[in-house]
C-alpha cells in the first residue's frame, strides 16, 4: 500500500500445513512479514502413536515476535493400560522440563481378598515436589493371620520411600465381648504415623 507514492505498508502472509506423517503427523506454520522484516512466526506441531493398549502424543508450539524467540514450548503425554495403569504428561519450554506428572494405578482382586495402589509423581523445573504412594488391601477369607481375623483392612501412604501413615483394622466375630449381646464384633485397629504407632483392640 503506498499513500502519496510513499509506501506505508508491504507486509506478506504466508502459511504451510503438512501432514504427510514422515517425521511429524501435522505440522502447521504462520509468518507476517512487514518491508521484508520478518514480525511473526507462529509454528506447531501434533504427533501420537497408538498400540493395542497403550497411546502417547506430544505437542509443540513456537512463538516469535519481530525475531526474538518468545516461546518453543512442548506438551507430550502418553496411557499405558497393558499391564497397571499408568498415565504421564510434560510440559517443556526453551528445551526445559517445568512440569511433569506421572501416576500409576495397580490393583488385584481374588474370590475374598482385594489390595492396588496409587502412585502420583509432580516435578516442576527438575525438583521434585510429590512422589507419593498409596497401597491398601482388604481381605476377607477368614484365614489371613494366626488369629484368623474375619476381616482383615489395611492401607499405607508413602512419599518419598518414607511412609508417612499405615492404618489396620480387623473385625472378628469369634471374640464376642461378655455382656454385650450376640452379634457384637470384637474390633482391633492399629495406625502408624511417622513411624509411632497408636494402638487399640477391645
Amino acid at each position: 500500500m503506498r499513500v502519496d507514492a510513499k509506501e506505508q505498508l508491504d507486509a506478506t502472509v504466508s502459511g504451510t500445513a503438512d501432514w504427510s506423517g514422515t517425521e511429524e503427523d501435522l505440522r502447521a506454520s504462520m509468518t507476517v512479514s512487514n518491508k521484508q522484516r520478518e514480525r511473526l512466526h507462529m509454528a506447531m506441531t501434533a504427533d501420537g502413536d497408538s498400540r493395542n493398549k497403550a497411546r502417547d502424543g506430544s505437542l509443540g508450539l513456537a512463538l516469535r515476535v519481530d525475531a526474538d524467540e518468545k516461546f518453543d514450548g512442548r506438551v507430550s503425554g502418553g496411557l499405558d493400560w497393558s499391564d497397571a495403569l499408568e498415565a504421564t504428561m510434560t510440559v517443556s519450554n526453551e528445551g526445559r522440563e517445568k512440569v511433569h506428572m506421572s501416576m500409576t494405578a495397580d490393583g488385584d482382586s481374588q474370590d475374598e481378598a482385594m489390595a492396588g495402589s496409587l502412585g502420583l509423581l509432580v516435578r516442576t523445573d527438575a525438583d521434585d515436589k510429590l512422589d507419593g504412594h498409596l497401597s491398601g488391601a482388604v481381605d476377607w477369607s477368614g484365614m489371613t493371620d494366626a488369629n484368623r481375623d474375619d476381616l482383615q483392612a489395611s492401607m499405607t501412604v508413602i512419599n518419598r520411600n518414607r511412609e508417612k501413615l499405615h492404618m489396620a483394622h480387623g473385625d472378628d466375630r469369634r471374640r464376642r465381648l461378655a455382656g454385650r449381646g450376640h452379634g457384637w464384633l470384637a474390633r482391633a485397629w492399629a495406625t502408624r504415623a511417622n513411624g509411632r504407632t497408636r494402638a487399640n483392640g477391645r
